[in-house]
């Protein structure tokens, strides 16, 4: 049996690739394991609550994306807005607006000293940083380095950041001079947003209505459900699945996480084995809890503090209408656990983030959690190391000689948004439709 293009993985990048290839009359097939598309981009019922997999919003939407959206027939997306901040102490006595490099007049004066002094006596003429931990500290100054960066950071990917290369993200911001200058009540009308400031989200159904919408533009016949692919033949181009024979295929369009796409091909090359074990990655425990009674102005808190596991809390009632009933919210938290570096296990987590909303204030002393959900998501933070863009580099350029598209944050191993999945989904059905123009071309050309 063989097909000109394979999709292993309906998960927000796998459908923007279908969804694209049905607008160019491209057949595919796409399997997935699930018996239902989102991958993580899924929202479940607990009693009157609706919680996601994890906070899902849609964070920069370029003019492009917008567009595609609104060509979702099904879709209806509202524009939030949010305030995020990082809040410090053990009874979050200090809460600074996020970014904190742009909201230095929230800090106490002595702190503000201390950063002043590191900027009057910077140095330029220092080589370039060799680690993200230099990186951080050169942008964004020592003293917020040691106090936010370095403690966050460490608590959300339990690992080593000197270990971690300075050009591994683009989401840092530098230090805002104004901010640590002006006061703080001159500043408020002109207040810098935070990346979470302003973002789209489904207006009813969860995150998981933007799935649902993109799967309902596909044929059903090309989608197969509770499918799983087990072996693939990047030399015969040929996947073997969990149910049904053998397919071939032109090219496969692949969004799992590109250690899971090494362990299925069939006799991989040794480098291309040995690239896959240098990729790191950091698991996610996501905590919901549905509850009663007010909670904090904030849809989004960073928390440094090492008293507590959880490295982020988010407020879906904020901006999820219907995520809740009225008078409840829901409350998320992420804990990021390693199996070597830092484990932790599901019990211990939950019960630290039921009394650490407790002790931070979160939750009132008679405040009731009325519903709780814990997902374990194996694949959480891509890790970057010294070794990382040179392994990826060796594997990527093994599959595109075989015909294989990854696609997504996990199959192109890239720390990304949301926004930016879709749009690699995108992009991998852009390269099957130019390289099929080019074969129809050829014969003309000859």
């Amino acid at each position: 049996m063989t097909t000109s293009v394979v999709i292993a993985g309906l998960g927000v990048s796998g459908l923007a690739c279908a969804v694209e290839l049905t607008r160019r009359n491209i057949p595919f097939v796409a399997f997935e394991k699930d018996n239902r598309p989102g991958g993580l981009a899924r929202t479940e019922v607990a009693g009157d609550f609706r919680l996601d997999y994890g906070p899902h919003i849609l964070l920069g939407v370029g003019a492009e994306l917008r567009g595609w959206f609104h060509g979702l027939p099904d879709l209806d997306l509202d524009v939030c807005s949010g305030r995020s901040c990082v809040a410090f102490g053990r009874d979050m006595e200090l809460v600074v607006p996020a970014p904190v490099q742009k909201h230095l007049n929230y800090l106490p004066l002595s702190i503000r000293m201390q950063v002043l002094a590191e900027l009057l006596a910077r140095d330029e003429r220092h080589g370039s940083p060799t680690n993200y931990g230099e990186f951080a500290a050169a942008r964004c100054g020592k003293r917020i380095y040691e106090m936010f960066l370095r403690p966050y950071e460490s608590k959300r990917l339990r690992f080593n950041l000197d270990e971690i290369p300075p050009d591994w993200t683009d989401r840092l911001e530098p230090l805002s001079l104004g901010s640590l200058l002006v006061p703080r009540w001159m500043s408020v009308c002109t207040r810098p947003k935070s990346r979470e400031s302003r973002f789209l989200y489904p207006r009813s159904g969860g995150i998981e209505a933007l799935p649902r919408a993109m799967a309902n533009l596909l044929p059903p016949a090309n989608l197969h459900y509770g499918n799983r692919l087990m072996e693939i033949d990047a030399r015969g181009r040929c996947i073997f699945r969990e149910n049904g024979p053998p397919l071939n295929y032109q090219f496969l369009v692949i969004s799992l996480p590109l250690p899971e796409i090494v362990s299925m091909l069939k006799e991989p090359p040794q480098a291309v084995q040995h690239a896959s074990e240098d990729l790191q990655y950091t698991s996610i425990y996501v905590l919901s809890v549905g509850v009663d009674g007010p909670i904090p102005p904030w849809s989004l808190i960073r928390i440094p503090d090492s008293g507590v596991s959880f490295y982020r809390l988010s407020f879906p009632s904020r901006y999820a209408k219907g995520s809740a009933p009225p008078g409840q919210n829901v409350i998320v938290g992420e804990t990021s656990y390693q199996a070597s570096r830092h484990h932790i296990s599901k019990r211990a987590a939950m019960d630290d983030f039921r009394s650490g909303l407790r002790r931070l204030g979160i939750l009132g002393k008679n405040q009731k959690i009325v519903v709780e959900n814990l997902r374990d998501i194996h694949y959480g933070h891509v890790i970057y190391n010294h070794r990382t863009k040179a392994a990826v580099r060796v594997i990527l350029d093994y599959l595109d000689a075989h015909s294989i598209i990854p696609c997504g944050k996990y199959g192109l191993w890239l720390d990304m948004l949301m926004t930016h999945s879709i749009l690699s989904g995108m992009e991998a059905a852009q390269k099957i439709a130019s390289h099929t123009q080019n074969e129809m071309m050829a014969p003309i050309l000859r």
